[in-house]
């Protein structure tokens, strides 16, 4: 199995992309992981967001047409994080290949993509910056690796 993280737009937040970076590497100890930025188009007046984010979800279908497709959405469900750790395993003896996470811009996730998923996760009813969630969501599942691998970091 491997892990691809997608994001809209790049994280602009030093601190918050040092965060990532160190998840991220943590997370290769235990599965392949790549990290795929899908450019964020420029924020538009009221009337072009409609299309900017038809443009985005197109970018993003490029992206994760295969294996099992977990997207942040606030109408998602939430889980404790023993939960998540067995969704993964779960997913692990299924034999599933691929899983892509999918974090959307200051937009959101278009709706389409939302369409396809194989799962939709909330972190919470709390409201995150989107690049403050693809921190917490990269520290979840490497939390989640941990616990299946039965590392102390969870305690």
């Amino acid at each position: 199995m491997r892990f691809r993280f997608v994001w809209i737009g790049k994280t602009r937040d030093r601190l918050l992309a040092e965060l990532e970076d160190g998840y991220l590497r943590r997370l290769e100890h235990f599965i392949p992981t790549e990290r795929i930025w899908v450019p964020e188009l420029k924020k538009d007046n009221q009337s072009q967001v409609s299309a900017r984010l038809d443009r985005e979800a197109r970018s993003l279908e490029r992206k994760v047409k295969e294996g099992y497709l977990v997207v942040l959405d606030e109408a998602g469900r939430e889980f404790s994080s023993s939960e998540l750790s067995a969704r993964l395993q779960e997913l692990m003896n299924r034999g599933v290949h691929e899983v892509s996470f999918v974090v959307g811009g200051y937009g959101g996730v278009p709706e389409p993509i939302k369409q396809l998923a194989s799962l939709k996760w909330s972190l919470g009813k709390l409201t995150l910056p989107h690049e403050l969630a693809r921190v917490v969501l990269l520290e979840q599942v490497y939390r989640s690796m941990s616990m299946i691998r039965s590392l102390p970091y969870h305690k």
